[in-house]
């Protein structure tokens, strides 16, 4: 492997941990989770974690579209699992979507409802994943998982809390 390939395959992995054999996805959200939460635990007014959340999304987007021809040549499929980009992007995105966040349980569940909708593919997102498999395809099915999950994660939190 090139020098250049280690660095991509790197940060593409989600700095390693879309490497994992098991759920290589899950573990690539991870950093997503860990962005969010290092800004919610920070004590930041609901609007500063947005933007934090806001600019990690348009930074990890910039990385998956820069490194996404790469990739899908690098791992010869058009929607590499161990690149994980679209799901740091994705997971950023629930924070974004969703009811300002006050508790610790939201992250949580936030990011166990995401990797779910994102597995099993609802409605627009599956039309993304079976049909665009460019960039925007990788990134925006990701996405859409992560307004569903935003839905649901606030409907609770209206219900319940």
């Amino acid at each position: 492997m090139k020098i250049g390939d280690s660095v991509k395959v790197f940060f593409g992995s989600g700095f390693g941990l879309g490497l994992s054999p098991l759920v290589p996805g899950s573990f690539g959200a991870l950093v997503g989770l860990a962005w969010h939460a290092l800004a919610f635990r920070s004590g930041w007014r609901p609007i500063d974690i947005r933007i934090w959340c806001l600019t990690g999304a348009v930074a990890f987007s910039a990385l998956h579209y820069l490194l996404t021809p790469w990739a899908q040549k690098y791992w010869n499929d058009s929607d590499p699992k161990h690149f994980v980009l679209d799901e740091i992007v994705g997971y950023l995105c629930v924070p974004l979507f969703a009811v300002d966040f006050a508790y610790w349980w939201q992250l949580g569940a936030s990011f166990v409802v995401f990797r779910v909708f994102d597995a099993i593919k609802l409605p627009g997102a599956r039309y993304i994943d079976r049909n665009i498999h460019n960039a925007h395809g990788v990134l925006f099915d990701d996405v859409v998982s992560a307004a569903y999950s935003a839905l649901v994660v606030s409907a609770v939190t209206w219900i319940w809390f």
